[in-house]
């Protein structure tokens, strides 16, 4: 009898493909799967026993942004431990490289060091050297950033050795950034558009899968449509695809009018599928129109069939468009615990909690905030742009026992005040107060946009361990979804809410985003396909909630194999770096 490498025994074999699951094993040998038999016993040198367990695909994660931490984590541990095999990263316009000249803003995990270089009370507004952040990372992190090039950072990262394996796209944002410099609320020149282009090429040669936009972010927001096309025409040519962050909030700063036509954002992006032939994927969809007041289920409904329409429409025209979606109800990047971060702005100037809540005292300070919270200058807390701020902000922990477990709304109405008062109240009586930001939309939004058939998870989150966080303000916490996105994905909309079969819920976690992005023999679990598999319990999979410590790893997922190595073993990760960099070849 033949012997593999490694033998998964005894499973219920879901392939990702979409077809009926049965019980089998998978036999390995190297980086791929040599055999898939059902029912019959394989003989391996190491055997998984995968009894009552699901063995599928490894999942991929179709948004992330996993490009700017693999180089501090680089075994990933947040991804993998939730069955993460893939990640696509470089989203949203802002990535890693190329860098050469100018450090490019929206960087997140960077932030605190941006503060101490250029300290701001409300936005950083600019862009620093390159040379004086990487400083400060390799200070920070000890993380010495020598590449420039987008080929460089790539051979960069191959070399570390990662424990996931990556698809890197190149970033709009940080292209336009680095050719137009602090000067960038503008048009570029035709100068200056052929020397994005140039970049772009350069990163499609270096093996970038395609190019992604912010268009809610610096400096992409300031890009117009027939920018992005030509920069696209760029990617078509290499048979990339493009990736967008759709125009939906618009730049996230001071707002006096709330934006109600979003679906343009989605319009652009199928124009310029249409103009350009280019494979278009949705970033984090969610509804095109705003509803005020908050709308019931039948009118999300409508809502999510509305912007569905017009993707419908698209691709019935013949235009490849796919989208992906956070799959929980609160976003995917970052989060904070401290309520006092509502008033983030007056937090700097103050210095500490104590003092901004001892200021807070005094009657004419609280009405300066008040002024400038109601005239929509501080996008953290505005009303205009969201009414019902008061509503999802919910306190978890507070010296004031009778607070806890009520929103900021509630704590108004026990006490007969002003919902600003009551957060100035809250903050006064105990500055360390804890507080969980509620989603602005529900499940049943998600659900209704997973039900369609080219729908696909994505975090919306970085590489990271479980220790990470900001020191300072705004005291930044990987967002819980770092760690149990996927298995809530999985728990949510298959197990509790039975929106998807569990064969449909792991095809979209698999073969469809490798279908999407272009990676060949990966997705699937069939002879001759590479060896990334996850195996898990279906019944127990799951995310685990704490409300004062969003840092927990997801329970259900007992193996994780990469490339044919072990990389989670029993719940545990086993240190292996097997990972891979794709690069894109030309086609």
């Amino acid at each position: 009898m033949e012997e593999f490498d490694l033998v998964i025994d005894g499973g219920l074999i879901i392939d990702g493909t979409g077809s009926p699951a049965f019980k089998g094993s998978v036999g390995i040998k190297g980086d791929r799967i040599a055999a898939i038999k059902r029912f019959d016993k394989l003989k391996g040198v190491e055997i998984i026993d995968a009894t009552n367990l699901v063995v599928a695909p490894g999942f991929i994660d179709a948004h992330t942004h996993a490009d700017k931490t693999l180089p501090i984590f680089p075994t990933a541990d947040n991804y993998v431990m939730q069955g993460i095999t893939t990640t696509i990263g470089g989203n949203c316009g802002n990535t890693i490289a190329p860098i050469l000249e100018w450090w490019p803003p929206n960087m997140f995990w960077d932030l605190d060091i941006l503060y101490e270089l250029s300290p701001y009370k409300y936005y950083f507004d600019g862009m620093l050297p390159a040379d004086e952040v990487k400083s400060k990372i390799k200070e920070r992190y000890g993380i010495d950033i020598r590449w420039g090039s987008f080929k460089e950072f790539l051979d960069w990262l191959e070399d570390k050795k990662i424990s996931v394996n990556h698809v890197p796209l190149v970033g709009h944002n940080t292209v336009r950034a680095e050719v137009m410099g602090p000067d960038w609320k503008r048009d570029p020149s035709e100068k200056e558009l052929d020397k994005m282009k140039e970049l772009v090429r350069e990163a499609m040669e270096a093996g970038a899968f395609g190019l992604s936009t912010g268009l809610d972010y610096q400096p992409g927001v300031f890009s117009k449509t027939d920018e992005i096309i030509e920069l696209v025409k760029v990617v078509e040519e290499y048979g990339g695809i493009y990736a967008t962050h759709w125009r939906r909030t618009g730049l996230r700063r001071e707002r006096a009018k709330l934006i109600t036509e979003k679906i343009k954002g989605i319009i652009e992006a199928v124009e310029i599928a249409r103009k350009t032939g280019v494979r278009v994927q949705i970033s984090h969809i969610t509804l095109g129109y705003s509803i005020m007041p908050l709308p019931p289920p039948n009118l999300i409904e409508a809502a999510v069939e509305a912007t569905l329409k017009v993707i419908n429409d698209a691709r019935a025209e013949g235009l490849e468009i796919t989208f992906d979606i956070i799959p929980n109800t609160t976003g995917g990047t970052m989060t904070s615990l401290h309520l006092v971060n509502a008033l983030l702005p007056w937090l700097k100037v103050a210095g500490s909690k104590e003092a901004l809540a001892s200021a807070l005292r005094m009657k004419d300070f609280r009405e300066e905030i008040r002024s400038i919270i109601m005239e929509g200058k501080w996008w953290g807390l505005n009303p205009i742009v969201n009414p019902y701020w008061a509503r999802f902000i919910k306190v978890v922990a507070c010296k004031v026992e009778k607070w806890v477990g009520k929103t900021i709304e509630e704590i108004a109405k026990l006490e007969e005040m002003d919902e600003l008062d009551a957060l100035f109240e809250v903050l006064m009586k105990d500055p360390n107060t804890k507080a969980r930001r509620l989603g602005l939309r529900t499940d049943h939004e998600v659900a209704a946009f997973l039900r369609h058939e080219y729908c696909m998870p994505g975090l919306d989150t970085y590489a990271f361990d479980d220790k990470w966080e900001m020191k300072g303000p705004p005291f930044y916490l990987p967002h819980p979804n770092t760690y149990g996105g996927m298995p809530r994905y999985f728990r949510r909309y298959y197990r509790d809410m039975k929106v998807l079969s569990l064969v449909e819920a792991v095809r979209r976690a698999t073969s469809l985003p490798a279908k999407v992005f272009g990676l060949d023999g990966r997705g699937v679990l069939k002879q001759g396909a590479y060896a990334d598999v996850v195996v898990f319990d279906p019944n127990t999979i799951s995310d685990v909630e704490d409300p004062l410590e969003p840092r927990r790893y997801p329970k259900g997922i007992h193996h994780v194999i990469i490339n044919g190595k072990i990389v989670v073993k029993n719940g545990k990760h086993t240190g292996e770096r097997p990972g891979k960099v794709f690069r894109l070849i030309k086609g």
